[in-house]
């Protein structure tokens, strides 16, 4: 599933994409993919392949691809017509999702996209053409040694985070400044990029991130040991364009996946929905066993797909 600003897009067992009306309970095919379940792209910690459906806000866009594997592809929605194959060069690739994300820059929608381990590339989504790339020509660089996971551009496309690791093996969290990159292209870095590692966790990475506003982001899981890390969030505050930040609230509670809506942060664990105040660090409210995977980019709600029926439910910053 992927929440649009055209409707809930749906990847079928088949391969159809199917768009679907929620109001009018319709849904009609929007395209086709071919992108298999099982790539080749091995398996780490029971992590096989599995397909993964991305779209951009407006859902204009579409990719399908093979998280923990190699191989996807873009589809222009208007059209039906794969406009970019994917496909990352295999070094543990296993070991992370398929790092993909939409956003869009000077009007144009890009798609960021891993094609070797330590190297993010951006394309041009509606005609493939490669617009830039992280330089790994030096590996002195402290960017040049992280094994990218999953992105995270910010809400106004500022920054973006990569979930990803270093050898071997710790997982490390880190940010760039996306708009600099992509005006300034490859003479951005080192100079302007605004490169910024946070706090990691040894052994585990693949944590729960989102982007509570422009300038704040939040990170699962507490602890730096190789146990599992604790339940709980460590909210980050960008200072600059260049990187500068700090570490504005930790807190235990918050686990599973993360989403924030309003200024407020929920996580969804194992017992449903929980509501947080991410300034004080306390829970305001909970919806047991409602269990978020998605949320809607137009209207705020959040979604979890059922048997057979969508759920979407919003909190409100004024009241649960």
């Amino acid at each position: 599933m992927a929440a649009t600003g055209r409707g809930i897009l749906l990847l079928g067992e088949d391969g159809r994409l199917h768009l679907w009306d929620g109001r009018g309970r319709t849904s009609v095919e929007a395209g086709r993919s071919d992108v298999g379940r099982s790539d080749g792209g091995g398996s780490w910690c029971d992590r096989a392949g599995t397909r993964r459906l991305h779209a951009s806000a407006d859902g204009r866009f579409a990719a399908v691809v093979v998280d923990h594997g190699r191989h996807g592809e873009v589809l222009d929605l208007d059209t039906g017509a794969v406009t970019l194959a994917l496909r990352n060069d295999g070094f543990h690739s296993g070991t992370v999702p398929f790092s993909l994300a939409f956003t869009v820059h000077a009007g144009r929608h890009v798609v960021l996209h891993r094609t070797e381990w330590n190297r993010i590339t951006a394309g041009d989504a509606a005609t493939g053409r490669t617009l830039t790339a992280i330089p790994t020509d030096r590996p002195e660089l402290p960017w040049v040694s992280v094994f990218h996971g999953g992105l995270h551009p910010s809400p106004g496309g500022g920054r973006v985070v990569s979930d990803g690791w270093h050898w071997y093996p710790y997982g490390t969290v880190v940010a760039w400044n996306l708009r600099a990159w992509l005006t300034g292209l490859e003479s951005a870095w080192p100079a302007a990029v605004g490169w910024a590692q946070l706090d990691g966790c040894r052994a585990h990475w693949n944590r729960p991130v989102t982007w509570l506003d422009e300038n704040r982001l939040a990170v699962g899981g507490l602890g730096a040991a190789e146990d599992l890390p604790a339940d709980g969030v460590t909210v980050y505050e960008f200072l600059d364009e260049d990187g500068g930040h700090r570490i504005a609230r930790r807190f235990d509670g918050p686990a599973g996946r993360l989403f924030a809506v309003d200024g407020l942060l929920v996580s969804a664990g194992e017992t449903g929905a929980e509501v947080w105040d991410p300034v004080a660090g306390a829970r305001i409210g909970a919806v047991p066993g409602f269990h978020p995977t998605h949320r809607h980019p137009a209207t705020g709600e959040l979604l979890e797909l059922g048997a057979g029926e969508l759920l979407g439910w919003r909190p409100r910053a004024g009241g649960v």
